[in-house]
């Protein structure tokens, strides 16, 4: 349970240094790049999160086990 709850924190806080990239870079197409991983890292924490919450209600661990 712990793995997945320092995974979702390292995964925003790779979103977090790509939004600071985003900002530095001077290209459009290189904050365009940044912006897209950014969100890549958001929706892979909150996937990991979702997917956190489901294995811990005992509706899902029943349908593991079945």
């Amino acid at each position: 349970m712990g793995t997945a709850a320092t995974g979702t924190t390292d995964h925003r806080k790779c979103a977090e240094e790509c939004l600071a990239m985003a900002r530095l870079a001077d290209a459009d197409s290189d904050k365009a790049l940044w912006l897209t991983l950014a969100q890549s890292w958001v929706r892979l924490a909150e996937h990991v999160a979702h997917m956190e919450s489901r294995a811990t209600t005992p509706e899902a661990s029943e349908e593991i086990v079945a």
